[in-house]
């Protein structure tokens, strides 16, 4: 739907909204579902921007308590990734680098391809353990925004499918009433309008 065929769309349904005697009942009936949902959406922008900000607040206090309980230590590859059979796969470098001062060697999963000999950046818990490295605050901006899109989007998507609803009931009964009234102009009164088709 274009910004125009929006603009017209929601101009009628205002007119719809006045009273003009020549408006049925289901027009505005139409119109006034138009506009609540219309502004039901607008009114979603605030639960969302509350709901992103509840997610940023979290995953900011998650990122502090990664980064008091991770620390990096720098490494070499003892030897290079080898070269993956699927996508998908993750590729494993054996790299070595010391700690306390003693030399350890372990197996860690690398994010690309690594040549023997490379330095590397490896993550640490407090047990020493390889972990991944710690989300920054970007990852919170990045995982509060998408909350808050899809919180929104969730909301214009379900008033989008009570509107239509709403509509496909409306455009039944006025296809009805034309079949009432085209069968009362065809055959003219006689009893018809009391009779239940």
């Amino acid at each position: 739907m274009s910004v125009q065929s929006f603009a017209l769309h929601f101009r009628w349904n205002v007119r719809a909204l006045q009273r003009n005697p020549l408006t049925r009942t289901s027009d505005r009936l139409e119109a006034l579902t138009f506009v609540v949902l219309f502004l039901m959406t607008l009114l979603a922008i605030p639960v969302a921007t509350h709901v992103a900000d509840r997610a940023y607040d979290s995953t900011m206090q998650f990122v502090q308590e990664e980064t008091q309980t991770r620390h990096s230590v720098q490494a070499q590859a003892v030897t290079g990734t080898e070269t993956p059979t699927d996508f998908g796969t993750p590729l494993y470098v054996d790299a070595k680098w010391t700690e306390n001062g003693r030399e350890r060697t372990e197996r860690i999963a690398s994010a690309g391809a690594v040549a023997a000999g490379a330095k590397m950046t490896v993550w640490l818990d407090e047990a020493g353990k390889v972990v991944t490295a710690p989300l920054r605050p970007a990852d919170a901006s990045v995982n509060a925004t998408s909350a808050g899109w899809s919180v929104w989007l969730l909301a214009v998507v379900f008033c989008g499918l009570v509107g239509l609803a709403v509509r496909k009931a409306l455009d039944r009964s006025r296809a009805r009433s034309w079949d009432r009234a085209l069968q009362l102009f065809a055959y003219g009164d006689d009893g018809w309008a009391n009779r239940h088709s």
